[in-house]
């Protein structure tokens, strides 16, 4: 079952984050969680596997002046639930998350080193499009 993320689901997305090698730190995601809760324009979606979370995904829409389309914060599916087509039925929700809010693309970045992560997008119908330099400048 999939469903939109609640601040209960806190401990299994900070279990899964670590997985993807983010922060698993609690407090920092109860505030980035409650922030993403109250937006128009995303979404956190949890799949529940036999009452467990098995992955999370995280879905946004992006507007500039010249373009606009959904963008893919962070997907993670659980190491003991990987390849059991757990990632692909959460894309398939932000997909459709996306056309029912107007957008008609969805992007999505991910690291140069996360081959076996890139071969999961094309296998699902996603295509490379260009290869980037990201900046950044920390405040």
């Amino acid at each position: 079952m999939i469903r939109q993320a609640t601040l209960e689901d806190v401990s299994a997305l900070a279990s899964l984050s670590l997985q993807l090698g983010c922060t698993g730190d609690t407090t920092e995601i109860i505030t980035r969680l409650e922030k993403i809760i109250i937006q128009e324009n995303a979404a956190l979606f949890v799949q529940e596997v036999n009452g467990t979370i098995a992955g999370w995904v995280h879905v946004y829409g992006k507007t500039f002046l010249r373009m606009e389309y959904c963008e893919i914060g962070g997907l993670v599916v659980d190491e003991s639930q990987r390849r059991s087509g757990n990632g692909k039925e959460l894309m398939k929700k932000c997909e459709t998350w996306a056309l029912e809010n107007g957008y008609d693309q969805i992007r999505l970045r991910s690291g140069a080193e996360r081959k076996e992560a890139h071969q999961f997008y094309e296998n699902i119908g996603y295509e490379r499009v260009k290869k980037q330099e990201v900046f950044t400048r920390k405040l």
